[in-house]
Formats: structure tokens, sequence, C-alpha cells
């Protein structure tokens, strides 16, 4: 990759080496991408090993509510994080950049502060709640007790999202992969291994979940303390308290945000459940983790992509992030087009495959969300960019109206059409809320991802792939097991052709 960004840079100077910052923030994220995109998947490796052994050993009611736990720790653990999981790293990042080491002494404590009262309050609510939670809203009396179980880990696992969070802001991405993406799950089945063998309850199942998250949120509190990436010590007359208020200010959209993408990821699912029944529920979940899959890539790009960027925006360095932008944007979809197009083309093929033959009906859902997630990423990584510069209060707006829209759309789209409803719908709000970003990006910045040396190989790409596929369609006999062979030419074809496209 490394040669790659190299040859880029010299056929854009002329070839010559004059631009290093871009080089420098191409090298930064791409070496990023590539270790976080390793530990997700690690962690969903090693989680999905997990979830074999509980679900092996215990029920299927018990494995629901142990699902159930894991979903509400999750929706509590953003919640609590108060946006500092964003805030916090685009705050540090674009301080670091305008060399203000006190405000970025301040920004830690203040996060650090704000997680521990956050966590705490969130804590007990959930503890002294979780009988009305559990009987008032799921209709389910044996969630109580698990759900105290899981309320005593909320404080220790926004601690721990807040810490990697600040390392985040000095662009360090191994933290985040060694505790969050191998030490937590992995702590899980070695605790959870004796609780089998000792044949106790599924209430201690339970508890050794929450425990991996309580021994991890110390560990890395200790490692902080240990290699922490700025000294903390500050003046003992100086309280930065408007630093702590601006923190909070700058962050809180940003968790409305969170919420709502919340909300938008589980729209269709909910309201198929309530519309439909829940066969057809089961239809849609399995086609939907699979397009969503295309954006993976996106998002491990991220994590690294608002730290390097924010750097960028406070040195004034306009012209690298444009540059950035387009070329990432270039190298994301590169990366997700073979992937997309094979789903497109061979969705049944694709879900018989993994799922087997009776979920064959969701062929055209995995292809209207597979289209809709690679115009995600086509789009770029405009919300970043725009959390960069400070829009927390416009991408709150943004993301409202998409929320809204995706919520409307269901209600209307599937009483009539059912899961393609429910697809349609959620491709038409992801468009939508892209749209929207993008269009807010480019008149403040100019920065876009709608370029010559983007759209040209994209689209070439997809013409020859399709005349491709007629041509093998019309003299060979496409099965279930050459589907991996077909999904690594496409991958192969398309990166050559994009690496040897005369204006890359």
């Amino acid at each position: 990759m490394q040669k790659v960004i190299k040859e880029y840079n010299r056929k854009r100077n002329g070839g010559t080496d004059r631009n290093a910052t871009t080089h420098n923030t191409l090298q930064n994220v791409a070496k990023g991408t590539v270790i976080i995109f390793i530990g997700t998947i690690v962690g969903l490796l090693l989680a999905f090993v997990s979830r074999i052994l509980f679900a092996r050993n215990f029920s299927s009611d018990q494995y629901g509510i142990f699902s159930f736990c894991i979903a509400l720790l999750s929706i509590f653990t953003v919640v609590g994080t108060i946006g500092l999981g964003e805030g916090s790293t685009r705050q540090i990042a674009y301080y670091n950049g305008k060399k203000q080491v006190k405000k970025i002494q301040f920004i830690i404590r203040w996060s650090i502060a704000f997680g521990i009262i956050s966590g705490i309050g969130v804590s007990l609510f959930v503890f002294v709640y979780s009988d009305v939670i559990a009987i008032k809203i799921f209709n389910i009396s044996t969630l109580s007790l698990p759900l105290k179980i899981v309320s005593l880990a909320i404080p220790f696992s926004i601690q721990t999202m807040i810490i990697s969070s600040i390392f985040r802001g000095f662009k360090r991405v191994k933290e985040k992969v060694f505790f969050l993406d191998f030490i937590r799950p992995l702590l899980f089945p070695i605790l959870l291994v004796p609780v089998i063998l000792l044949g106790k309850s599924f209430e201690w199942g339970i508890l050794a979940y929450a425990l991996s998250s309580i021994i991890t949120c110390v560990i890395f509190i200790i490692y902080f303390i240990l290699k922490k990436p700025i000294s903390l010590k500050v003046s003992a007359k100086s309280k930065g308290t408007q630093i702590g208020k601006k923190l909070l200010i700058f962050s809180l959209p940003l968790l409305l945000v969170a919420i709502l993408s919340q909300v938008m990821s589980w729209t269709d699912t909910l309201m198929l459940g309530y519309f439909k029944t829940p066969d057809i529920v089961g239809l849609y979940n399995v086609a939907s983790p699979l397009a969503r899959f295309i954006t993976t890539a996106l998002a491990a790009m991220l994590f690294i992509y608002t730290p390097v960027v924010s750097d960028l925006y406070a040195r004034n360095k306009d012209d690298e992030m444009r540059r950035s932008y387009a070329v990432l944007t270039k190298w994301i979809c590169g990366i997700t087009l073979p992937l997309a197009l094979t789903f497109v083309l061979f969705p049944g093929l694709v879900l018989n495959f993994f799922f087997g033959s009776e979920y064959i009906l969701a062929a055209l859902v995995l292809q209207i969300l597979a289209i809709g997630f690679f115009i995600n990423n086509l789009m770029g990584p405009n919300g970043a960019t725009l959390t960069a510069m400070g829009k927390t209060k416009f991408l709150m707006m943004a993301t409202l109206i998409a929320a809204g829209l995706n919520v409307t759309l269901n209600a209307l789209l599937i009483p009539k059409y059912g899961i393609t409803g429910a697809a349609i719908a959620t491709v038409t709000a992801i468009i939508s809320i892209n749209i929207i970003r993008s269009v807010r990006l480019y008149s403040i910045s100019k920065i876009h991802s709608f370029e010559k040396n983007i759209l040209k190989p994209i689209i070439l790409s997809v013409i020859l792939v399709f005349a491709i596929y007629l041509i093998a369609n019309e003299f060979l006999t496409i099965t279930v097991w050459t589907l991996p062979i077909i999904f690594i030419f496409f991958h192969n074809y398309i990166w050559v052709f994009t690496i040897c496209y005369k204006k890359f």
C-alpha cells in the first residue's frame, strides 16, 4: 500500500514528492485502517466463539436473554459516554494540531471525570429500574436479575471507551485493538469455561460477561497510568472549567447522533417485527448483516481518519484534506466494490452459501442493501470530516431528519412490500443523510468524492464486470462452490484495473 501512496503522490505532483503532508496522512490512515480491520475481525471471531459456547451450554431462552443483555449493555454504554467517544477524540486531535498542550490536559481530565459521573448514574438507573425494564418494557421477568448483574459493568465499559478515545485522539489505534478487540472478547470465554465445567447457573454466565468488561477496564486504567500519551499535571489554580463546558457542549450533539444512528440501524427490524411475522424478520436479518459488511472497511478507516483530519483542520491544511478525502474514498470503493458486485449479481448463491436455500427469498433485499451501502462508501467519510470541522449540531439535525424519514418510509412501505419495502426505506435514508452531509461539506470546504479519478474506474469496472457476468452466465453453470472463486476474480480484476488506470 505504501508503494501505491508514493506512486499517487509522484503522479499528482508531476513526478516529485513535494506534498509530504498528504503522503504522511495517507500513510497514517492506511496503517491505522489495516490494524483496526484486523482487530475487528479477531474481535468478531472471539465473540463468535463465546456465543457458540453460551448457546451450546444453556437453553435457547437463556441465550436470548444473554443476547438482550449484550444489546442493552451496548446501548447504555453509548448513552453513558455522552458523545465523548467522538468528542474527546476530535478535541484532543484538534488542539494537538494547534500545539495547545494545556487544553489537551484539561480535555483528558474532564473526559474521565464526565465518564465516571455518567457511568455511575447510568449504572444506578439500570440497577434500580431493572424490574421495570424487564417486565414493563420487554415483558420478560427473567431478564431482571441479569440486567442487575450487567449494570455493574456499565461504568467500566464507559471508561474503557473514553480511555480508548483519548489514545485515538493522539492517532494511536493499537490500544483499542488490544484491549477492546482482543483482551475483552478473550476474557469472556476464559471466564465462561469454569462456569460451564462447574455446572453453575445461567446467571454466573452473565456475571462472567460482566467481569470480562470490568477486568479489561482495570487493566486498561493501569496501562493508561503507566503509558499515558501526555502528562496530566496542571497548575492547582487552573480548573479548566470553560474547556470542560466546551467539551460537553461539543459532545452532546454527537450523543444524539449515536442514538439516532442506532435507531436507524434497528428501525427496519423492529418495524418488520411489528407489521409482519418472526419468519419475515428472520429472512431480512440474514441479508442485512451481510450487506452491512460492505461498510466494515469504511468503519475501520474512520477510527483513525477522524483524529488525522482534525489535526489537518487545526493546521488549516485544506488542500491536504481534499486530496486525502478523495484518495481514501477511492481506496474504500476499490476494496468494497468486488463484494458489492458479488452480492448484486449472485444474491441467491450468496444466501444459499451462508444460510441455506430457504433464505434465497431475501435475494432482492440483499441486492438493494448492497447498492445502498456501497453508495454510502462512495460518498466518503463526510460525517467524520464535518465532526473534525466542529459541525456537530448540523450532524445532529441531519441524522434526526434521516431517522425520521427512515421510520416514516418503513411505516408506509413494510405493510405493502414487506422486506423489500424495509430495504428500500433503509437505503433511501442512508442516501439522504449522505446527500445532506455531502452538500454541507462541499458548501464550506469544496470537499467531495465525485472526482473523475474515482468515478471513471468504478463505472468502467462495473460495466466490464457486468459484461463478463453475462458472458459467463451464457456458457458456464455458476454454483455455490464457485462463488469464492468468482469473488476473488472480481477483487483481483477491479484492483488491477484501478491501479493501471492512467489517472490513478
